[in-house]
């Protein structure tokens, strides 16, 4: 980082698809980097490697971020390491598809722990070590298109992403005080490999530019949205669709 003094980040859900990407990328762009898994330790264990070329510091904390008690307990564990916090990055989400009249409580329970409430008190504690040090830090969600898209069978997990959105508006007009910055990217369908995605050719359709954004292209827009470069961006959200909010779907979708 040009002889500055190293920054430092913070990212949930690491291990493995967008939030693999996005801590490699700060690891290339100067960071020592904290990231958190839950389930996937294989996944955190080569995210680890690979950031680890870059030549800075990384290291994985397993914890379940829908938990209070573990929230506490994996940023405790980053403050003792790093000192500092520069840069947190809400990533861990649950993504699960169920139709409106068949969605069980233990679904939106599931989602929401991790997508609203986690992601809240995510935020409220990267937020409190920022302003206790005096770090005019920056915070990014990591949302979706979904929360402003109306897509079938996304009822709960859509809602839950628009609901954190809002929330990491007020947490930035409420952080503001403290130069801290929070905003939101909001990507579309994005190439993780997971197994669970649709075959890209079949969403081309509504899909302006026809292709799917890449992990790479998610963590440079969070590098640029930590420089300065961004000092005068808080409180807005980012959508790295290709143009996919522009359209609606096929009315068939949705089961007419």
């Amino acid at each position: 980082m040009d002889g500055k003094v190293k920054k430092t980040a913070f990212v949930t859900g690491g291990g493995t698809g967008i939030g693999s990407g996005i801590v490699k990328e700060l690891a290339k762009a100067g960071y020592d980097v904290a990231f958190s898994y839950c389930t996937s330790e294989q996944g955190a264990e080569k995210t680890a490697a690979e950031s680890k070329k870059y030549g800075g510091r990384v290291f994985a904390v397993r914890a379940d971020v829908s938990k209070i008690e573990d929230i506490q307990r994996m940023f405790d564990e980053v403050e003792a390491k790093f000192s500092k916090l520069d840069l947190f990055v809400n990533n861990a989400g649950i993504t699960e598809k169920s139709d409106f009249l068949h969605t069980a409580p233990e679904l939106f329970d599931r989602i929401c722990g991790v997508d609203y409430k986690g992601a809240f008190f995510c935020i409220q504690r990267a937020g409190q070590i920022m302003a206790d040090k005096g770090i005019k830090g920056s915070i990014v969600l990591v949302s979706s298109n979904n929360a402003v898209a109306h897509f079938a069978d996304v009822a709960v997990y859509a809602s839950a992403k628009a609901a954190a959105g809002k929330m990491a508006e007020h947490a930035a007009i409420e952080l503001a005080k403290y130069g801290i910055r929070v905003n939101i990217i909001a990507p579309g369908w994005t190439d993780t490999g997971a197994s669970r995605l649709d075959e890209k050719e079949e969403t081309y359709y509504k899909i302006p530019l026809k292709k799917w954004t890449t992990v790479e292209e998610i963590g440079k827009a969070i590098v640029f949205l930590a420089s300065d470069a961004a000092a005068s961006i808080t409180g807005t959200t980012m959508l790295i669709d290709n143009g996919a909010c522009l359209v609606s779907d096929k009315r068939e979708r949705y089961g007419y």
